[in-house]
């Protein structure tokens, strides 16, 4: 007897989640403007990608600097921001 009320209480704790969201409108099927979100998050990621490309770009010529002046802590630097441009490259697969 214990073990069917903790199985129904088990399944009631379940589906409480479930039946939250479709009492609030989530049915599982895109909103009527989703189009416009998506075209939104493209137009924030292509302005992501050049911004990130353009200090990427200019990142490197500043290392370069660095190692043509002989700067001590210029491998440092350069060891930091390729740590950093592989995490946001790699990024995408990470979240995945």
């Amino acid at each position: 007897m214990a073990a069917l009320v903790s199985g129904v209480v088990l399944a009631a704790s379940v589906m409480a989640p479930a039946q939250a969201l479709r009492a609030a409108g989530v049915t599982g099927s895109a909103p009527s403007n989703a189009g416009a979100i998506t075209s939104f998050v493209s137009t924030i990621t292509d302005n992501a990608l050049w911004l990130i490309g353009t200090i990427a770009t200019l990142a490197v010529l500043i290392i370069g600097g660095l190692f043509f002046f002989g700067h001590s802590r210029a491998p440092d630097y350069a060891a930091r921001i390729a740590i950093g441009a592989v995490i946001i490259v790699s990024a995408p697969g990470i979240a995945a």
